[in-house]
């Protein structure tokens, strides 16, 4: 969700937007083992695992320290270039989050709820921010009102749509809970102008789990 400025350290074409809200999109493997295919939790959570030792960490070992020009600087903003990219830390907040799970801390549900989301929505922020937007948002850099607009309208929607797919067992909750992960993005989107560790990518799920536990502990949520 970024505005036209070639000085801009961590400036991305569309299609190098593109290729790293795709890589993003992934997230969706989640329900699908989960709800269609009736993949147990726990192979998940060891699967996401596995692909974050055997097929991340060595990725990124490679590419910081044996051939730096690797296919993966497309997908990588110009911060990220000499040290981890996000993505390893997304992947690790992703397999937290799905743990959460298992103490009852949130439901499946509301975990893929918070994922799905706010994924979404930051990826349809993203995209539209860089091929249409032009007016800037105020307090940020490099962000639009017209991707800020976007990543909120399609964080709800996407996650209304999210429940009534996979049939949330609490109807009366359906128009509600996609409000949270809403929230979550359209206050801490602004984040993204902080230093790397503060991205988006972390925030926004984990407010939406918190704000979901503190009306679960309230009798608000089931």
């Amino acid at each position: 969700m970024e505005t036209e400025n070639s000085g801009t350290k961590d400036e991305m074409g569309f299609f190098n937007e593109l290729g790293r809200k795709a890589v993003h999109l992934s997230v969706f493997i989640i329900p699908i083992a989960y709800h269609w295919l009736q993949i147990e939790l726990w192979f998940i959570q060891l699967a996401l695992f596995l692909v974050i030792c055997i097929w991340f960490l060595p990725m990124e070992f490679y590419r910081l320290k044996i051939n730096p020009n690797t296919w993966v600087n497309y997908i990588t903003r110009d911060t990220e270039h000499e040290g981890p990219a996000n993505y390893i830390l997304t992947s690790f907040i992703w397999l937290m989050i799905l743990l959460g799970v298992n103490f009852s801390l949130y439901s499946m549900e509301i975990a893929e709820l918070a994922l799905v989301a706010t994924v979404i929505g930051d990826s349809l922020a993203a995209l539209i921010g860089k091929g249409m937007g032009k007016i800037n948002l105020p307090l940020t850099e490099k962000k639009t009102i017209e991707g800020f607009v976007a990543g909120l309208v399609g964080t709800y929607l996407v996650g209304l749509f999210f429940l009534f797919a996979i049939n949330y067992p609490y109807p009366s909750e359906i128009i509600f809970l996609p409000i949270l992960p809403t929230i979550a993005w359209g206050i801490f989107d602004f984040s993204e102008d902080l230093p790397w560790y503060f991205a988006d990518n972390i925030f926004h799920p984990t407010i939406t789990l918190i704000l979901s536990f503190i009306l679960k502990i309230l009798n608000i949520i089931s």
